[in-house]
């Protein structure tokens, strides 16, 4: 997901507009029924900051689709019902933070 957000995306100032990116990459498979950010760290990955977020989409076929998509071409896992990846957001974040 992370890539996908990436593409056309500059890095994300806030919440309100990751999830914007997040429901537009999601929108062919359908509506976001869920999602949990979880706040920004540092340098968890070699640079940069990060958030862990937590998707459902209203249809669980359309999300194992969305999950087998994303799985080929980044890195995505599966939590319980929630898809779970990691988004890039900017040093400037203003969201919550640990």
């Amino acid at each position: 997901m992370n890539n996908a957000l990436k593409d056309g995306f500059s890095l994300f100032q806030d919440e309100e507009t990751l999830r914007y990116a997040i429901d537009l990459v999601c929108a062919k498979y359908g509506k976001v029924k869920s999602l949990r950010i979880f706040p920004a760290t540092g340098n968890s990955r070699g640079g940069g900051r990060h958030c862990l977020c937590m998707l459902q989409l209203h249809d669980p076929k359309a999300q194992a689709a969305l999950t087998l998509e994303l799985m080929v071409c980044t890195n995505v896992s599966i939590n319980a019902a929630d898809l779970a990846f990691v988004a890039d957001v900017d040093e400037k974040w203003n969201g919550p933070s640990m």
